[in-house]
């Protein structure tokens, strides 16, 4: 079980997962029913949906993982939404380092769409007359500056 926020239209993911980070940020310092103080967890997914166009807005979803403790039984909050999560049977997942930023995980993305190339899974990932949906998955606490760990995810049912 995880916990999300609703989708957050933005033309930057740092942008997004600020305002992300803060919904739900505020969600496990107690702005839920049973007010309870819910450990931060690793990792921190977010889910990035990329616009069609230079000036349009992309979606993104941002995901806490949810301790043992409340897996059963999540507090509920009006702005902080439970998901089961993962909802795919695959993954194919580019580990990278550094901090996430707007340049560098569309870089990742295509590094990994490009390792596809020549598999069976290139097809899982075809993208003709959609866009390609993403995660990407952030390990480290925002102040550890070294020895970063990331991954960029696309996720699919077949091979």
């Amino acid at each position: 079980m995880w916990i999300s926020t609703p989708p957050l239209n933005s033309s930057s993911y740092k942008d997004a997962v600020g305002r992300g980070f803060n919904i739900l940020f505020a969600y496990i310092q107690g702005n839920n029913d049973q007010r309870a103080k819910i450990d931060m967890t690793a990792p921190v997914l977010v889910d990035i949906f990329p616009s069609t166009g230079p000036f349009c807005n992309s979606s993104f979803i941002m995901y806490f993982y949810v301790p043992t403790k409340y897996q059963n039984n999540p507090p509920l909050s009006a702005q902080a939404h439970q998901v089961k999560l993962p909802k795919h049977k695959y993954a194919a997942v580019r580990r990278f380092g550094g901090f996430m930023d707007d340049s560098n995980i569309p870089t990742q993305a295509l590094a990994l769409r490009r390792s596809l190339k020549g598999t069976p899974w290139e097809t899982s990932i075809s993208t003709k007359n959609r866009v390609l949906t993403y995660s990407v998955a952030g390990y480290n606490s925002p102040f550890e500056y070294e020895n970063r760990v990331n991954e960029v995810i696309f996720w699919f049912d077949r091979p």
